[in-house]
């Protein structure tokens, strides 16, 4: 029979035991989560805003490299225009140019021509003055003696005279057509040098102009570099700010969790003294003691000013807000009645084996104000105060925050 009620009582316990561990996970992750929040939302508003001024001033560098692109793709395009009317107008100088030179050839042909006919002519007319001079006497006595009368005589001489005006009449119209073409050539050459000119004048500014084109081609070329880098950095300026919008608002949440807590910058830990837990300073098993445990201390059992008497005060270390108050009555374990403090950026203090509370959860509470009084409740083996602290999750040794 107490067999059983021993198994049964035993196994109420491990029950009550586990129902407070799981109670006691909602606070260590809290203990994970919360911190110096305030410091760390500071420190990401500050970022975001630095990248909010970088993306500004990266926005404002891609408006005007955009304007610039924009300015020199127009130039670059008046310039094509540019080089476009000289290239039609070299061709246009180039085919005149073409047509004079076959038109000087042709000329040069109908000169030569011209000079032949001009030559033959004269040779023609040589070899009649010749004939005549030699045999100029005959001629004439020929003409009187073969004349049948006066009028035929005239007309015989008319006819010699004739044809010495014609050779000469046909040697001044040679020459003027020599002439004349003569002239026509040296202003087709004339004309030519003057197109060729022109034609070295628009190549030169073409020359120019395409040397203009190549530079500015090339500065927008750096300048749609530059833009596309800018670009890139402005959507790796807005990844970041994306990151950090989820920072920040991930530590506004955890700030009104710290708030909702009753911690305020005002009972909030600074690193202040803490207040010793009780009126005994008797250690009686320090932080990391092993022995007769299975594992280091995670605090400080003090016991009682007379040894095994329960009823010494037992006081808050700093301000907080009460975040356990348990009672044995409500369920077992093995903490006893046990009170647990936070006092913001993820400090805990716990308060073990209390006989009696005088707090309850969501009270805050002032440095060396009265929880409860010391007892031998849980699982304990005298009366005496276990008292921890807990930093963002891990049990740390308490007496440094006594020195």
């Amino acid at each position: 029979m107490k067999k059983a009620l021993f198994g049964k009582n035993l196994i109420k316990k491990i029950t009550a035991a586990f129902m407070v561990v799981i109670l006691l996970i909602p606070y260590c992750s809290a203990i994970v989560t919360l911190g110096d929040n305030k410091s760390d939302l500071q420190d990401a508003q500050n970022q975001q805003n630095n990248i909010q001024n970088k993306k500004k001033e990266t926005e404002d560098k891609i408006a005007k490299l955009k304007k610039e692109s924009t300015d020199l793709n127009s130039l670059i395009q008046g310039l094509d225009a540019q080089m476009g009317e000289l290239s039609a107008s070299l061709d246009d100088i180039n085919t005149q140019i073409e047509q004079l030179e076959a038109e000087i050839e042709e000329t040069e042909a109908q000169l030569e021509q011209a000079e032949i006919d001009k030559e033959s002519q004269y040779q023609a007319m040589k070899l009649r003055i010749q004939f005549m001079y030699e045999h100029n006497d005959y001629t004439y006595i020929e003409v009187l003696l073969t004349s049948q009368s006066m009028a035929d005589m005239l007309n015989k001489f008319e006819y010699i005279n004739k044809i010495s005006e014609y050779d000469r009449q046909m040697l001044e119209e040679y020459q003027s057509t020599i002439n004349m073409i003569s002239s026509s050539k040296v202003k087709l050459e004339e004309d030519r040098e003057n197109l060729t000119e022109n034609q070295e004048s628009l190549q030169a500014q073409l020359d120019a102009l395409e040397v203009v084109q190549n530079e500015k081609t090339s500065q927008l070329n750096a300048l749609k570099k530059n833009t596309s880098d800018q670009e890139a950095y402005k959507k790796q300026l807005e990844a970041d700010e994306k990151k950090l919008e989820s920072e920040i608002a991930s530590i506004t949440a955890k700030i009104k969790a710290e708030e909702a807590s009753g911690v305020t910058p005002t009972n909030r830990y600074d690193g202040g003294k803490f207040k010793w837990p009780t009126t005994s300073t008797r250690i009686t098993s320090p932080y990391g003691d092993t022995s007769d445990r299975t594992s280091p201390h995670k605090g400080v059992d003090i016991g009682a000013v007379k040894a095994g008497v329960s009823g010494d005060p037992v006081y808050a270390a700093y301000d907080g807000k009460v975040v356990i108050a348990h009672r044995q009555s409500e369920y077992y374990s093995t903490a006893g009645n046990y009170v647990m403090i936070y006092h913001g950026n993820g400090l805990y203090t716990r308060y073990l084996h209390l006989d009696s509370l005088s707090v309850s959860v969501g009270q805050q509470v002032t440095k060396g104000q009265k929880l409860g009084v010391m007892g031998n409740t849980g699982n304990s083996f005298g009366a005496h105060l276990h008292f921890d602290v807990m930093l963002n999750g891990s049990y740390v040794n308490p007496m440094t925050y006594f020195n």
